[in-house]
């Protein structure tokens, strides 16, 4: 097989691309022409053994070499990559301290944590600059001038019938800092009053933060129960509050809690100082919340009433440790934490929500005395490593991949207590299943649900993987509709990219829409050509996860009676996709990709398109690129919204390609790995892209927003479409397993050159397997509701709509960035019609989604049809079983349609197709 400058494939050569066609006994395939091209799926995977360490796959039996890895290969150096460095509001700000000088440490643009390190927060901290820990709401804001630190809330949930989300009284806070800093513009002497990101690794599930040259430090880490803060000598460690106390302080109290008056020693505000020597409570006026605060060493403290009121009920309060208490003053820092201990003492909160039954803690003595018991251990800056599973029988629906986390915990004390950290339901009953970390029956009511204590320094989390992606369906189309689906692809094989999509002028998003679309097709054709060609129902079996013997029998004769695409058709299509996936990996496209040196990706440089229709050019040349000025420009590419989403449409594209014509694959293996490595990074040792730069593993969602959201959304990151999502990381996996493929074809025991190549498609196609089962686990969570005997809604009941169009870190809304029809926040969680939708969509979810939605089309007139979103209501109702009207609403479907923003990326082939292939209901 020879290519071109585009990998078109010369059909003529002895080599072929990797075959479906069944072999007689003599070894040779049987059938000729068309189908002896298209097999997306045969394929002896070699018996390799891989172990997956902290991202790391080891290839066994293999030796160093000493050529780059994948991940070590620079896209400038070794590429030739376009590069930029970037400026305003598009470069990282300074919070990020002495990472902006580090060569080899690209940046996270979408964690979880970003609202804390934005030019907002390096400007001026307000209450926007905040993140949600789980349970814990936290910001930098300044309580009051020469006071920094952090601000603690404790959010409750409130729900309508179409939004959920947290709220809090600013006033109700804790704050928990230190005096004596000045603002950066100020001319006054003292401390920098500004925070920096500390130095060392950064971690996925928290954030080191330092004032004033390490007067103080905290780590803001997910799911901790107290936050905390470390201090040197020069600054004044201050809690303070907005509102005063309503009882006394109670000091190294070891009974539990009761709003009193204080034994001796009393601390009188603005009169005396008292020795703390483990501990106090602070029961709060107006929120009625109860604190509990810890020192790692005996203190002096007093407090103090900074506004002057005489009327308790106007009151704030001001607590400062003056002095440690300890004889070895420099035998190690003062580490002083907070926790919310109750939020509804007496029953007088001001937000009543606090005392409502379901957020009231059962066994309060019991919550106070683990609180103690474990105040004493930290976490710093948590690992998580990863142990893939290696399968690829479409018949094993058990495997699992762990997630391991170690939340690099350290003690205060000499003591073996565990580390104390919440923990969200999926984590809960991955724990209990394994046996392995300590989950208690201490809970509170987060915006994701029942969110417990675990006492474990290192959880081992599974996830459960189902069958191993495949570009096809578990089982083969319906014998009835194999004739319609061929009708179709008559047509839908001659589809003509835009010739503007063929030289990258165009935006990232639809063009990779219209690549897949053609992929889609090239797929479904290859699949009826290879059961055409069986000549029982055991040459196809392994192929298919779930079919029974007649079923297989069934499709093969109805797929033997039509009339196909010819090889002519087929070779023209697949060149067409194979000039198109090229051109846009190359620097020569019109709107070319380029290497963001300043924060570590791959972004586009975007397109003036002028002229009309598809002849029309992108007037604009680099360095000269419209989507690296404005976030509005190809959807915030520039700015790292939507990578997933954008370029999870190419590398499906591309993962057809490599499995039509390996030889193509192979030689742009590490061009299309750009894609990966820039929003399914596996790799924690690549120095040029950050490690999966969009998933939040603590929630095991992604969030599309970039590094701009983090100025202006005070619910921090978001994510839209949690369906594009689930495809970007199918289409990961299935250009693994496509490169698995075509590297096995080539490799031989003394080819080394190979080793590393084959070990990275290995670890691309099971990371990519990972990815696409925790998004879809948790969209089941998230994005999509529903109840029934095995599932449970995370929202309240008063969130009524049975998806969620909009996700934020503390927010649910049904809604769309685009559109406010119901049917648009339906619609978006449907797309694409891939076969991995089958594990997406529960079909108790879809049964009681589909009157809504056929409801929902109804109610906007003309605008479900003419804009592509009656394609996916056909497909949901193939879902719920009917398929026979499934495909009748999908034939009424008017070819123009398929052009639309909706329909963009589908066709009536792959529509027919996914009607046609699904699970009949038990």
């Amino acid at each position: 097989m020879s290519s071109d400058g585009y990998g078109s494939i010369s059909r003529d050569e002895s080599e072929t691309a990797a075959l479906i066609a069944p072999t007689t006994a003599d070894g040779d395939a049987k059938g000729s022409g068309v189908c002896s091209r298209r097999n997306l799926i045969l394929g002896t995977l070699l018996a390799i053994l891989v172990v997956v360490i902290g991202g790391r796959a080891i290839f066994r039996n293999s030796s160093n070499s000493s050529s780059k890895t994948s991940f070590q290969i620079s896209p400038i150096d070794d590429m030739g990559m376009l590069s930029v460095q970037r400026n305003d509001d598009a470069l990282p700000s300074s919070v990020w301290g002495n990472h902006l000088h580090q060569e080899g440490h690209p940046l996270p643009t979408n964690s979880w944590y970003l609202n804390l390190v934005s030019h907002r927060a390096a400007y001026k901290p307000d209450d926007q600059t905040r993140v949600y820990t789980v349970p814990y709401i936290i910001d930098t804001a300044s309580p009051y001038p020469g006071m920094e630190g952090l601000r603690v809330h404790w959010p409750i949930v409130q729900a309508s019938d179409r939004t959920v989300q947290m709220v809090d009284d600013y006033k109700n806070v804790l704050c928990l800092g230190a005096e004596g800093f000045v603002g950066s513009d100020s001319d006054d002497t003292g401390i920098d009053g500004s925070y920096k990101v500390k130095d060392g690794p950064l971690s996925p599930l928290g954030v080191g933060l330092e004032w004033g040259d390490s007067t103080m430090s905290t780590n803001i880490i997910r799911g901790m129960p107290y936050a905390s803060m470390e201090y040197n000598n020069t600054a004044v460690p201050t809690i303070y509050s907005y509102n005063g106390l309503s009882s006394d302080i109670q000091i190294d109290r070891d009974s539990p809690f009761e709003p009193e008056t204080s034994e001796q020693p009393k601390v009188v505000c603005g009169e005396n100082v008292v020795s703390v020597e483990r501990h106090l409570h602070l029961h709060i006026e107006g929120s009625d919340f109860t604190w509990m605060v810890f020192f790692s060493k005996p203190v002096k403290v007093s407090c103090t009433t900074p506004n002057g009121e005489t009327n308790p009920l106007l009151q704030d309060f001001k607590l400062s440790v003056l002095e440690n208490d300890d004889e070895d003053e420099e035998s190690s820092s003062l580490v002083i934490r907070v926790a919310l201990m109750n939020q509804c003492t007496t029953g007088h909160s001001t937000i009543q929500e606090h005392c409502m039954e379901k957020n009231a803690q059962p066994d309060q003595e019991g919550y106070e005395r683990l609180l103690k018991a474990h105040a004493h251990v930290l976490p710093n800056s948590p690992t998580i490593d990863f142990e893939y599973s290696t399968t690829s029988d479409v018949n094993d629906n058990d495997d699992v991949a762990k997630i391991h986390i170690d939340w690099d915990a350290t003690s205060t004390l000499d003591s073996s207590e565990e580390l104390l950290m919440f923990g969200l339901p999926h984590h809960l009953e991955s724990l209990s299943a394994s046996g392995e970390s300590n989950t208690t029956d201490f809970c509170v009511n987060s915006f994701h649900g029942h969110t417990c204590l675990v006492a474990s320094s290192k959880w081992t989390l599974e996830e459960s993987l189902g069958a191993p992606l495949s570009f096809l369906a578990p089982r083969p189309p319906k014998a009835d509709l194999v004739p319609v689906i061929a009708e179709y692809l008559s047509d839908d094989i001659l589809f003509q990219l835009a010739d503007n999509t063929l030289r990258g002028a165009s935006d990232t998003y639809f063009s990779g829409k219209l690549l897949a679309r053609l992929a889609r097709v090239l797929v479904i054709a290859t699949e009826l050509d290879s059961l055409a060609e069986a000549s029982s129902a055991e040459d196809v079996r392994d192929y298919y996860g779930d079919a029974t013997t007649e079923m297989l029998e069934d499709s093969i004769a109805a797929a033997s009676k039509v009339n196909l695409p010819s090889s002519e058709k087929f070779d023209a299509a697949l060149d067409q996709l194979t000039k198109a996936v090229t051109v846009w990996l190359k620097s020569d496209a019109e709107a070319p990709y380029i290497y963001d040196e300043s924060w570590g990706g791959l972004i586009n440089c975007g397109c003036i398109y002028v002229g009309k229709g598809d002849r029309g050019h992108c007037n604009n040349t680099f360095p000269d690129c419209p989507a690296l000025a404005s976030v509005n420009e190809d959807f915030g590419n520039g700015y790292y919204n939507d990578h997933h989403y954008h370029y999870g449409y190419h590398v499906y594209a591309a993962a057809v390609v490599a499995k039509l014509d390996p030889s193509w694959g192979r030689e742009h293996f590490d061009e299309v790995l750009l894609y990966i490595r820039d929003f399914a990074n596996p790799s924690e040792d690549d120095e040029f892209f950050p490690q999966y730069r969009q998933k939040d593993w603590f929630l095991g969602s992604s969030w599309a927003s970039g590094i701009v959201s983090a100025e202006n959304s005070p619910h921090g990151r978001n994510e839209e479409s949690s369906s594009e999502a689930i495809s970007a990381y199918e289409g990961v996996t299935l250009f693994g397993s496509a490169m698995v493929d075509a590297f096995e074809e080539v490799f031989h025991d003394n080819q080394r050159s190979l080793a590393s190549k084959l070990e990275t498609a290995l670890l691309i196609r099971d990371s990519g397997q990972l990815l696409a089962a925790s998004e879809i686990h948790a969209t089941n969570r998230y994005w999509h509701i529903w109840s029934s005997d095995t599932h449970n809604s995370t929202y309240p009941p008063e969130y009524q709509q049975p998806v969620v169009g909009m996700l934020y870190d503390t927010m649910a809304t049904f809604q769309t960035w685009f559109s406010s029809w119901a049917v648009v926040s339906y619609g978006i969680q449907l797309i694409p019609l891939t076969p991995v939708a089958e594990t997406r969509d529960d079909i108790d979810w879809a049964t009681e989604l589909y009157p809504k939605y056929e409801k929902a089309c109804a109610d906007t007139g003309d605008f479900c049809e003419d804009n592509g979103w009656s394609i996916l209501q056909a497909g949901l109702l193939a879902t719920t079983g009917n398929y026979t009207d499934a495909v009748k609403q999908a034939m009424a479907v008017p070819e123009e349609v398929f052009a639309t923003d909706g329909g963009l990326g589908n066709s009536m082939s792959n529509t027919i197709w996914y009607i046609a292939t699904r699970k009949n209901p038990e």
